[in-house]
């Protein structure tokens, strides 16, 4: 459970960075939009994600990973139409938001111990 709650928070300052780094991403909202916005991000990553992965799974050998990115950008644009507080206004700024979430989930997720 407390992992579950850390990946939360990760995502929630993921998209906190985005929005102040990225010319294109903005988030009109309190810190508790943003734990909402960063559990919407979790649920829809632990839910949609996998199933979506498994459908474009010849795209994904096609372009040898690439199309992971893709997948990437379209679940944080799902999460900016579920959660009106974050606004994504192009697909650059998508693609350098979900690298900003993705580096800053990954250098959280290898500090956290098993």
């Amino acid at each position: 459970m407390l992992r579950f709650i850390i990946h939360i928070l990760s995502n929630a300052i993921g998209i906190w960075f985005s929005a102040r780094l990225v010319h294109g991403i903005h988030f009109h909202g309190n810190w508790k939009w943003l734990i909402l916005a960063g559990a919407v991000m979790g649920f829809i990553n632990f839910f949609v994600k996998p199933f979506v992965k498994i459908v474009s799974l010849p795209l994904i050998w096609l372009t040898l990973g690439f199309f992971t990115i893709i997948i990437n950008i379209l679940m944080l644009d799902l999460v900016a139409h579920i959660v009106s507080a974050l606004v994504i206004e192009t697909w650059t700024a998508a693609f350098w938001a979900v690298i900003i979430i993705s580096g800053i989930n990954f250098v959280v997720s290898s500090l956290i111990r098993e």
